[in-house]
């Protein structure tokens, strides 16, 4: 093996350490991320959302218009995945169905009526 390789395998080896060294540091957190954002991000995302009657109903995420039957309220949840039961009549209305029919089991009691107080 010449000179000229082994000077080359070096650097080779030594830009490949240099690429995982600089791969490896910190990263700086760009700025408006800080913990306090992120803390008041959270809160606005877990607060109620309070929209006026009206937006409610057309919406589609009101009280429904009738019972459901366990078919439809299992429509109803997948309709509504995003939605949290506790903010979401329609969702929590479903839910309230099926666990009824018992063919879902809740982790905690979300719907009882002693969880509300």
């Amino acid at each position: 093996m010449g000179s000229w390789q082994i000077f080359a395998a070096a650097m080779v080896m030594a830009g490949t350490m240099a690429g995982v060294l600089l791969g490896l540091r910190p990263q700086r957190i760009p700025h408006g991320r800080s913990v306090a954002d992120i803390r008041a991000r959270l809160v606005a995302e877990t607060s109620p959302l309070e929209l006026p009657a009206p937006l409610v109903l057309l919406s589609g995420h009101g009280e429904p218009d009738h019972a459901y039957d366990s078919t439809e309220a299992h429509r109803v949840m997948q309709d509504h995945l995003d939605c949290a039961v506790t903010r979401c009549p329609r969702k929590a209305a479903a839910y309230q169905v099926l666990v009824d029919a018992g063919k879902l089991k809740p982790r905690r009691a979300l719907m009882s009526p002693s969880s509300h107080g």
